[in-house]
């Protein structure tokens, strides 16, 4: 072949890498914004449209990563997704770990990012550790080779929060264990706010982020942390998700009139699943007992389901906590001490399964030392 035809068709083949590049970017930015509406269904196509579209690319298989990633956010103990997510996970690695270029790096990191919550999730610490020491190189080195990819910075400054603010179980025995990765806290919170500030597609992912890691601060965080998630509401109305969590930091927070409030409008709307009626029913039901509305909150109560809905939608642990929390109240209310034991113990026991508040399982502990009582203030 003549050199210039030969360079003429090199030029050609990056051309339409480039070209499919772009197409896999704007399919990504697409089916990112679905997560952020809260329609999976449609996220769902369009990674079998990533997909066919490049088969031999691992781009279809990191999207769809990071998606059930999200899935176990919310329900963490299902596992209905564990051989996808395996079987996908070495799909990427066996592509990415013979390449040492921006994209492998990345992808790499993507991977080992999601090994390590799912390995976490599932009580294998050691496995988890060396995935996050993982994603933290990988996307280190990915940032290196690159200073300005947003989405190597905003996974470095969640790897790197966690890595410093680790679960209070882990920092007992974290002298005893060589695996647990090094964060870095100065630079976490400021990539992850470089990223919102961005016009990148994942700035509303980040924002949610950031939200969820502040949530459970005092003060000027927590309110950072409201702020953000009422912007995220702003957004996307259609998310109920978003709304159930700012509804959830209010009732913690004893903002029950707001609580109300939010609730209510949530409840007004028609097209909204079993389940999320079912869960705002129990955030209305806690805030009519803030504000010493038993009457109200036992009818409100009624309307909770959770555990018939159990085998038609996967219901999460932390919900069950809930409504084994409020059954103990309303029984402790009723003169049904022995009724209300019960379901607090259900309560301690469900949290050595599944993740649930910390505040959550205090006020359940305290309700077995003393009956519930409505406030008086």
């Amino acid at each position: 072949m003549p050199a210039a035809t030969f360079a003429a068709a090199e030029q050609l083949g990056k051309q339409l890498d480039k070209q499919l590049d772009e197409q896999l970017d704007n399919l990504r930015a697409t089916g990112t914004q679905y997560r952020l509406k809260g329609d999976f269904d449609a996220s769902y196509g369009v990674f079998e449209e990533i997909r066919d579209t490049a088969p031999q690319d691992p781009t279809y298989a990191v999207f769809r990563l990071n998606t059930l990633s999200t899935h176990l956010s919310w329900e963490e103990s299902q596992t209905q997704y564990d051989e996808e997510l395996l079987e996908l996970s070495k799909t990427v690695l066996n592509w990415c770990e013979n390449s040492s270029d921006v994209r492998a790096n990345l992808y790499c990191g993507h991977t080992h990012f999601t090994l390590a919550f799912f390995n976490g999730l599932r009580g294998n610490y050691i496995r988890a550790g060396r995935h996050g020491s993982n994603a933290i190189d990988y996307f280190e080195s990915a940032l290196t080779a690159q200073p300005d990819l947003l989405e190597a910075k905003m996974y470095l400054g969640v790897s790197y929060y966690y890595a410093d603010n680790l679960p209070s179980f882990l920092k007992v025995i974290s002298r005893l264990l060589w695996f647990i990765p090094t964060g870095n806290s100065e630079k976490s919170l400021p990539y992850l706010q470089g990223v919102i500030e961005s016009d990148s597609q994942l700035a509303d992912v980040a924002l949610y982020i950031y939200a969820t890691l502040l949530v459970d601060g005092v003060g000027a965080e927590q309110q950072e942390a409201i702020r953000s998630l009422q912007l995220l509401i702003n957004r996307y109305p259609e998310n109920t998700r978003f709304k159930l969590r700012l509804i959830s930091v209010f009732v913690l927070e004893s903002e029950f009139d707001l609580a109300l409030a939010m609730t209510n409008a949530a409840l007004a709307q028609q097209d909204i699943s079993n389940l999320d009626r079912s869960l705002l029913d129990l955030w209305r039901t806690q805030s009519l007992l803030g504000l010493g509305l038993f009457d109200e909150a036992t009818q409100a109560f009624k309307q909770v389901d959770l555990e018939g809905l159990d085998a038609a939608e996967p219901v999460p642990g932390w919900s069950m906590a809930w409504q084994f929390l409020t059954q103990a109240q309303l029984h402790d209310l009723n003169q049904q001490r022995k009724e209300a034991i019960e379901n607090y113990r259900r309560v301690i026991d469900l949290s050595k399964k599944t993740f649930i508040s910390p505040a959550l399982y205090e006020t359940a502990e305290a309700g077995l030392q003393q009956p519930f009582q409505l406030s008086t203030n």
